[in-house]
């Protein structure tokens, strides 16, 4: 587990806390990720259920997991040590974090501090948002995550439009027509 730190933490690991819960999380994501045909509906689904935040909130304590679904890619991490620190501990430990310590090494992207302002207003906000935080600092270092495995292979499950409203098929079609001018055969 690593070594143990003043306040019932561990340095280099996770707590037996986080371990657990990120298996749950998982799960809770894999479920969101596809439909009953096998179509990819996640960020349909992250839409409607950031839209019901209200109806998630008082899950906080008993299923942050399913809660913290709807925190998936709200956290970009500027400085990794004081989530490291956090993923160390229990949430009872003496040494884990506030929301207030966490959150000034963390970005979000727009539509995310409204969701926060909405956990922040419940008690168990505070620390819901580190367990949160934690769980999705952990998926983007699980080499398992399906888009860990897209991205090193370069294809992807989505379809229509990127961030900046471009046609994905165009962008393919465009990598290609340049890889062929390059010399290489096309992938498709």
């Amino acid at each position: 587990m690593g070594i143990l730190l003043h306040g019932g933490c561990h340095l280099n690991g996770q707590s037996r806390f986080f371990a657990g819960l990120y298996e749950a999380y998982s799960a809770e994501v894999d479920d969101n990720r596809t439909d009953s045909e096998g179509k990819t509906v996640l960020q349909q689904r992250l839409k409607a259920l950031r839209a019901q935040v209200d109806g998630y909130l008082p899950m906080m304590e008993e299923s942050p997991e399913m809660v913290t679904v709807i925190f998936y890619d709200a956290f970009t991490f500027e400085s990794v040590t004081a989530v490291r620190q956090a993923i160390g501990c229990d949430p009872d430990d003496a040494g884990f974090p506030t929301w207030s310590e966490l959150n000034g090494t963390i970005s979000h992207p727009p539509w995310a501090p409204a969701l926060v302002s909405a956990a922040l207003a419940d008690p168990a906000g505070d620390r819901f948002l580190v367990i949160a935080a934690c769980l999705e600092y952990l998926r983007s270092l699980d080499v398992s995550n399906p888009e860990h495995v897209e991205a090193e292979s370069g294809t992807t499950e989505r379809s229509g439009k990127d961030d900046d409203g471009d046609d994905l098929s165009d962008l393919g079609e465009e990598g290609d027509d340049w890889l062929s001018k390059q010399g290489f055969d096309s992938q498709r």
